[in-house]
Formats: C-alpha cells, sequence, structure tokens
C-alpha cells in the first residue's frame, strides 16, 4: 500500500502547476481591451475586484457589470533531435477545449462617502488536453483546474481624495487530471527496462509495448473539490486630480485543501493486451496496483498572494491612460506537501514532499482609451507576464512562458444606462519557443525492483504556447 500511496502522491504533486501558468486576468471585458490594468482607475462595480477602494468613487447609485470571456489556447511540443540521426523528431498539438472564465460584479452606494460591493469571478483555471498517446502521457494527458471566488466588498472615501476599501475573497475549485502510469512506445529506454525485468521473470511474457504501438497501456484518473480557503482584496487609492491619480492593492495567498481526491485505474481497450497486463497485476509485486481506486489523496493547492501597484493618466476628458505593475509570490510553490492517507482507517501513511522552486515574478500591463463619442470608447493595451518556472522544472501540464499579449477593445452605449464591452487578446510567448526538462520516477519500474535511479529520467523538449481571447460584457447603471 505504501508503495502505491508513493505513486499517487506523484500524481497529485503535479496539480500545483496547474494553477501555475494559468492566473486568469480575464476578469473585465473593458479592462480585456486595455491590457487588464484598472488599479488607479475608476471602475465603478467593476473596481469590486480591481481595486475596492476605487469602488468608493463610483457616481451611480447601483452598477452591475457581466460578462464571459472564450480562451482559444494552443500548446506544441517538439522533441529534442537525436544527434545521431537515428530517431526523427516528434511533433504534437494540445487539444484543448475552450476556456470560459466568467465575471459577475454590483456595487451600491448607500452614502456618497462608502460603497458596498459583491464579486463572482474565476481568478485560477486552466484547461490542457495532449491526448491519451503522445509522448508526454506519463507526465499529463489531460488537466482541467477551475477556481471560483465570491466576495463581499466594503470602500470608503476618506475626504475628497483618498480612497480604502476591502473583500474577503471565497475561493473553492475543482480539478480533474489524466496521467499514464508508463511511457508510450516500444522504444523507451525505461520501458525497454521494465521489459527486461519482466521477461527476465517470465521468459514466454510477449513484449506488450511492442503490440500496443504508440498507446499507453495503463492510466489513472484523478478527480476531486478543493475546499473553500478565505483570504482578502484591499487597496487604496488616491485621486490626486482631475488629471493623475494612483492605487495599490494586496491580494492575500489562499490554500485550497483537498480532502477528498479519488483515483481510477484505466487499462487499454485491447482484449489481448488486457488479458497479460491482468496476468501481470496478480504478480506479487503489483497486486497492490488493483487497489489504485480505493486510495484517496489529501493535499493543498495554494494560490499566490499578489501586490499590484497602478497609476493612471487623464490629460483630456477624452483620453486615459493606465500603467499596473504587478508582483506575484510565486515563490509559495517552493514545495509541495502531500499527505497520503488510506481510507480504511483514515491514517497518514507518510507525507511526501516535491520541491517546485519557483521564483516571484513581474507583470507590467499598459492601456489607453478614447472616448470617441458619447456612444462609443475605443481601447488598446498590452502586457508582460513573466514566466516562475525554471527550465529544469518545465512540466506539459502547464508549459509556462513569459507572456506577450496585445489587446483591443470598445465599448457601445445604447442608452445612458447600458454599455456594451467587446475585447480582443491575442497572447504569445517573449520567445519563439522554451526549450526545459522535467523529472521523472518511473514508479512502475521501482515496483518491479528495478532501483531508484534507473527509474529516474527527464522529459525534455522543446515548447510554444499561445491564445486568441474574445470578452463580451455588459454594464448597467441606474
Amino acid at each position: 500500500m505504501k508503495k502505491v500511496l508513493l505513486l499517487l502522491a506523484a500524481t497529485a504533486a503535479t496539480l500545483a502547476a496547474s494553477a501555475e501558468g494559468y492566473q486568469v486576468n480575464n476578469l473585465s471585458s473593458k479592462q480585456n481591451g486595455m491590457g487588464h490594468v484598472g488599479t488607479a482607475m475608476k471602475l465603478n462595480s467593476e473596481s469590486v475586484w480591481f481595486n475596492p477602494a476605487a469602488a468608493a468613487f463610483q457616481q451611480s447609485k447601483f452598477d452591475i457589470s457581466v460578462g464571459i470571456t472564450g480562451i482559444a489556447s494552443k500548446a506544441t511540443y517538439t522533441s529534442l533531435p537525436d544527434y545521431t540521426g537515428a530517431t526523427p523528431q516528434r511533433h504534437f498539438t494540445s487539444d484543448n477545449k475552450i476556456s470560459t472564465p466568467l465575471y459577475a460584479y454590483i456595487n451600491y452606494k448607500p452614502l456618497d462617502w462608502m460603497s458596498v460591493g459583491l464579486a463572482f469571478n474565476t481568478p485560477f483555471g486552466s484547461s490542457m488536453n495532449w491526448g491519451d498517446n503522445w509522448a508526454g502521457a506519463h507526465l499529463v494527458q489531460s488537466i482541467n483546474l477551475s477556481a471560483y471566488n465570491l466576495q463581499p466588498t466594503v470602500g470608503f472615501r476618506i475626504g475628497k481624495h483618498i480612497s480604502v476599501g476591502a473583500g474577503l475573497m471565497m475561493t473553492w475549485g475543482t480539478f480533474d487530471l489524466s496521467r499514464s502510469l508508463l511511457p508510450v512506445g516500444a522504444d523507451n529506454a525505461q520501458n525497454q527496462l521494465l521489459m527486461g525485468a519482466l521477461q527476465t521473470a517470465m521468459p514466454t511474457l510477449p513484449n506488450i509495448f511492442e503490440m500496443a504501438g504508440d498507446r499507453s497501456l495503463m492510466s489513472l484518473a484523478l478527480k476531486g473539490d478543493a475546499k473553500m480557503a478565505v483570504g482578502v482584496n484591499a487597496g487604496i487609492m488616491w485621486d490626486i486630480n482631475k488629471q493623475w491619480s494612483l492605487g495599490f492593492t494586496y491580494r492575500s495567498k489562499l490554500r485550497m485543501k483537498v480532502n477528498s481526491g479519488s483515483i481510477a485505474l484505466k487499462t487499454i481497450d485491447d482484449p489481448a493486451i488486457g488479458q497479460i497486463l491482468g496476468q501481470l497485476l496478480q504478480a506479487p509485486q503489483f497486486s497492490t496496483l488493483q487497489n489504485l481506486s480505493s486510495a484517496v489523496v489529501k493535499t493543498e493547492l495554494p494560490l499566490p498572494a499578489s501586490l499590484t501597484w497602478g497609476v493612471s493618466f487623464r490629460p483630456t476628458p477624452k483620453w486615459e491612460f493606465a500603467v499596473d505593475l504587478q508582483y506575484v509570490l510565486w515563490s509559495a510553490y517552493d514545495r509541495l506537501d502531500v499527505e497520503l492517507v488510506n481510507p480504511t482507517d483514515n491514517t497518514t501513511v507518510m507525507t511526501l514532499a516535491s520541491d517546485k522552486n519557483y521564483s516571484n515574478t513581474l507583470a507590467v500591463r499598459i492601456g489607453g482609451q478614447y472616448r470617441v463619442c458619447d456612444f462609443l470608447t475605443a481601447r488598446m493595451g498590452m502586457y508582460v507576464d513573466e514566466s516562475p518556472v525554471s527550465s529544469d522544472y518545465l512540466n506539459p501540464e502547464t508549459p509556462s512562458m513569459t507572456k506577450l499579449a496585445y489587446t483591443v477593445g470598445l465599448t457601445l452605449r445604447p442608452t445612458r444606462w447600458l454599455d456594451i464591452d467587446l475585447a480582443y487578446g491575442y497572447v504569445n510567448s517573449a520567445d519563439p519557443e522554451r526549450t526545459g526538462s522535467y523529472p521523472y520516477t518511473n514508479s512502475v519500474l521501482e515496483l518491479a525492483g528495478v532501483g531508484a535511479a534507473q527509474a529516474t529520467t527527464d522529459f525534455s523538449g522543446n515548447y510554444t504556447a499561445r491564445a486568441h481571447t474574445f470578452s463580451l460584457g455588459l454594464n448597467f447603471r441606474f
């Protein structure tokens, strides 16, 4: 049971990476068109999220904003060249579903100097699907992560120019992850090593990797729910004069606890191979694999704290420019502790510590808007978001890149109480591609009696990633 749980822990430990490269910034259709700036801007109900202090400067009694963004992302993997020329490079492209982060904000001014608001949004999430049978299936086949946030908020004006505000972030989530227990392909060095060990004990055993070809033999499917975590989103704003405003926000670190993660084992859909696998699972060294579905994983998914400084400049009533600097404390991923639990008696078998070595990062966002006329406003923006992942921990779950994005947007105002917001963004890597590797330990090899040194290798390759975003929002005020 202990080795089975160790295998499960290696699977669960990868979940931290899924939150990493997919901090969701598409939480306002207006601001999506301006490079996601907004810390020092008066955004009415949307300030509930961008800077709770700025919500106190709202002019109308009520303001409601809702919207959705479609994110069409794609990643590619290319194996490193074999300098002997014996093995050709292999290329794979992810087949991701369109992600749809959404938001809803409401802000009410009961008094001229006070605001109360409520935010609902999806600040973290990811969706990556490489397929069941690709070269890195032993690291990830598919992964989906969603985090939901509900935030009641208050804001206060202190005099004419200063305001403060804070909201209570209540965040929960869901995830599912599938990965192969073994690499794909008979030419994989570790598969050859495993097959040699098996045929030494069972000389008549056929080579199941040759029979499977480029198909995965066994995969794990992990699903779970993260319980609610509570944090704070606090800010201050100094509205210096008609031209200049300064803003600052702090969002605290959250730890989403998973206490009920479940595991399922699925085998290749091939009767002949399935029969052989069934025989292998009856062997003493592999018999515990049959109990995978009864194991429980408990862990915490940390969501990092962030500090954001913003400035906005309005040279004329029609123009506004803004800059945000966001410092994200990704060093929260220095390690991930996974608790391994025997479900029969709910006792902890061991705690597995996994080093992540993430680094804190800086994001720079720049945007501008021009009010063409009473019923039309146009926007443009860009941002650069550093990757926190070092090249020797680059995982295909989230092939993290330093992101470079360009955005455009517009607002149509058919009536004085309604805005229709549209935005488009193109997100690319700052570098054409990124080369990296990720350490992998083949736990099945360890179960077969092969030493840990031989069971450990690196999965290396070149990655690219890009995305298109399309946003639609509605804003009501009365």
